[in-house]
């Protein structure tokens, strides 16, 4: 009997994960030794601040709630269904719970021992990511170091459901064909109380979108006749997204955007509409007034004040484990919001001091982890400015405008509690205050002089991304540096030469090689030795691949394993170390009040050390890859 039961909970786990990584003879162990428990509706698994138990929880039937005793109130704080994991933050830290688990009706669940369920995850790197990603349910805390969210209650836990799909939208739809009039339009809104309508074509797909502000300047301010079609006023310039996708993704595109409203389709087909004002009812602590704020600040005090606040949320959506591509994606457009108002700011202030202002457009573009769209924690800055062409006789009061601009900008962030870059690569910095041919003229310098310097130059300033001002600046030189590399492919053996300078993580032992001497002495660089590597070798495939526009590492990857087959795996499996490193380091910066670069070993469990172990195993795979593709050998 025993054995038919142990093989019916192997026949159910396996179809979930993480025991769908697992291999035959542990999911065999695992089930033989598992314990089936019953709860009656109203009972408990565990109890808050209770010590944990020696087993990892799997619901098979029922519903568990985890909730948060607050004072005399039970907040609930995540939903357990069938086939989900709990008490997993207890199984990596050793530490009491963190919630209650609350049978809200009969529940069955099977309870895995952590003497054989421990050792399996130690010893497989998928499982291990998983965990460390935090995609099971229930206990999402970060495994590094159990990042207490007391601190945090008032941000709301509401931002669980960041990447649960969301397919029901509150807001009523409102559809009118492009060949109807404005009138009729206008009486459609009215009837339905609806500030919005989209404008579809005779196959319900999304043309146009009009809005009361629509209605209010172009036809009530111009006394455009109300007989005339709403075409004439509708605006065509629409954001779509399927049905189905996570919150975080139409919070992304409504950010990245910066519109209103965003329609959701389903084969083409309009059948919702999603708003900001439905995005603050799912959100208490939403990112949109983070926005607004910065966007309306009137001065540099006011703008520090409402970018300090992002602190205090960067850290509960790193604990919750919302995927940390999606976070840097919300913080990178924070960031993007607040350096654009520094730079108006800084226009404004010059204007106040009387500085002509050249009839030169420029673009204002971020670099290094900025421009990737990595950045977590404020670090130290990295931007430069591309101006147009000028000729002789305007060009060094153009510099110098623009140079004095930069360094308005500049002094805005660091007060906003960015660095300025140590070694001043910064658009106040005259050497990074260019014209565009100044700039083509310096990436081609380095590319056909592939020197020392040359090499560091190139990957820093080729991961720049557009922020302000006219970004066909920024396109014409994506389209330079495209050809450049093109026809210079030797450049590319030299940058593959330098991607692999880093020394390897981990020891002949397979011990984390750590800084002998100095401040940091005794502890691992994060950055240098795993982020750096990863981050080096995306860069250089996809240049040799012909794709200057990714930036983003965790993108770059992507892109190579839709693109290459044959190291799809290899591919994938980089993205997800990346992306857990990133979220390790964040997590090491904010507890140690740091840049979390540096890790100091003794301080970390021996389950963290082998996560860190697990991430570096593509790196390693990437490096004989390239050194082989590139030829490698053959480069001093």
């Amino acid at each position: 009997m025993a054995n038919i039961i142990s093989s019916k909970i192997a026949d159910l786990i396996v179809r979930f994960p993480p025991f769908d990584k697992l291999e035959k003879e542990e999911l065999n162990k695992l089930s033989e030794e598992a314990e089936v428990l019953y709860f009656k509706a109203g009972e408990t698994v565990f109890k808050q601040k209770e010590k944990a138990q020696p087993f990892i929880f799997f619901l098979k039937e029922g519903q568990v709630l985890l909730r948060e005793t607050d004072g005399q109130e039970k907040k609930l704080v995540d939903i357990c269904d069938e086939g989900e994991l709990f008490g997993v933050r207890a199984m990596l830290t050793g530490n009491p719970y963190v919630f209650e688990a609350y049978c809200e009706e009969e529940s069955l669940v099977y309870a895995f021992p952590l003497s054989i369920f421990k050792p399996i995850v130690d010893a497989n790197n998928q499982v291990s990511l998983f965990f460390a990603a935090g995609l099971a349910s229930g206990q999402k805390g970060a495994p590094q170091h159990t990042i207490s969210s007391h601190n945090y209650r008032n941000t709301g836990s509401d931002l669980l459901s960041w990447q649960k799909p969301l397919n029901e939208f509150k807001e009523s739809l409102i559809l009118i064909n492009s060949s109807a009039s404005i009138q009729s339009a206008s009486q459609k809104m009215t009837t339905h109380s609806a500030n919005c309508a989209v404008i579809t074509d005779e196959k319900q797909r999304a043309v146009g979108i009009i809005t009361d502000t629509d209605l209010r300047v172009k036809v009530v301010s111009t006394a455009l006749s109300v007989q005339e079609s709403v075409s004439k006023i509708m605006s065509t310039d629409l954001v779509t997204k399927e049905k189905g996708l996570p919150l975080a993704e139409y919070i992304i595109s409504m950010m990245k955007h910066n519109i209103k409203h965003l329609i959701i389709t389903e084969k083409e087909k309009v059948i919702g509409i999603f708003s900001q004002e439905t995005l603050f009812s799912q959100l208490r602590s939403n990112p949109f007034a983070i926005i607004y704020s910065l966007e309306s600040s009137e001065n540099v005090e006011q703008l520090c004040y409402h970018r300090n606040k992002v602190d205090q949320f960067l850290q509960y959506y790193l604990e919750q484990n919302i995927k940390t591509s999606v976070v840097s994606q919300l913080i990178t457009t924070i960031n993007d919001s607040l350096i654009k108002r520094a730079i108006q700011l800084a226009i404004s202030d010059m204007e106040s001091e009387k500085y002509y202002k050249p009839k030169v457009a420029f673009a204002f573009i971020s670099l290094g982890s900025e421009g990737r769209e990595e950045q977590l924690l404020r670090t130290d800055q990295d931007n430069a400015i591309i101006f147009e062409n000028v000729d002789a006789a305007a060009i060094n009061y153009t510099r110098e405008y623009f140079t004095q601009l930069g360094r308005k900008v500049n002094k805005i962030l660091f007060e906003s509690g960015f660095d300025y870059c140590p070694a001043d690569m910064m658009a106040g910095n005259p050497n990074w205050c260019l014209t565009l041919s100044e700039w083509k003229n310096r990436f081609s310098g380095w590319i056909h002089s592939p020197e020392k310097e040359a090499l560091l130059m190139s990957t820093i300033f080729f991961d720049y991304r557009y922020i302000y001002g006219k970004q066909k600046l920024t396109k014409e030189l994506d389209q330079f540096l495209q050809k450049e590399i093109s026809s210079n492919k030797i450049f590319l053996n030299f940058l593959a030469k330098n991607a692999t300078k880093n020394p390897a993580p981990l020891s002949f032992f397979k011990n984390l090689i750590v800084e002998r001497s100095g401040k940091h002495e005794k502890e691992f660089d994060l950055k240098a030795r795993a982020m750096m590597p990863l981050t080096d070798i995306a860069r250089v495939l996809c240049l040799e691949a012909g794709n200057v526009n990714n930036k983003n590492t965790i993108e770059r990857y992507l892109f190579l394993a839709e693109n290459d087959n044959s190291r799809k795996e290899l591919y994938m499996q980089a993205a997800q170390a990346y992306e857990f490193l990133s979220q390790f380091r964040a997590i090491e910066g904010m507890r140690n009040q740091d840049s979390g670069r540096f890790i100091p070993i003794n301080e970390i469990t021996k389950f963290d050390r082998q996560l860190l172990r697990n991430s570096f195993e593509p790196i390693y795979d990437l490096q004989q890859m390239i050194e082989l593709r590139f030829q490698l050998n053959y480069f001093s």
